[in-house]
């Protein structure tokens, strides 16, 4: 059963960011991250544990395969909530930035 996913506000500015500096550079490409996006989490729903834990208690990160980007998630029962998606690339995240 698949579990439902719920995003954060910072979850949805991520994606919004995510979404405006693509399509800057290639409306083709947006498109392409933001189905791999919800590919990811569509799999998300039915395996929540398919990411590792994080040393944050709870939190757990499940990286794209085919773009570089990170997604940091709870499993709260039949929920996953989804903190925050960010570029692989950016500085280690620090205990607040969640």
């Amino acid at each position: 059963m698949a579990r439902r996913i719920r995003f954060t506000q910072r979850a949805i500015d991520d994606l919004a960011e995510i979404r405006d500096y693509l399509i800057k550079r290639s409306a083709a490409g947006a498109d392409n991250v933001r189905a791999h996006i919800a590919g990811t989490l569509d799999s998300l729903a039915y395996f929540p544990f398919i990411g590792r834990a994080t040393d944050q208690s709870g939190v757990r990160v499940l990286p794209l395969t085919r773009y570089p980007y990170l997604i940091f998630y709870m499993v709260h029962g039949s929920e996953i909530v989804v903190l925050h998606i960010r570029h692989g690339s950016r500085q280690p995240m620090r205990s607040n930035d969640l």
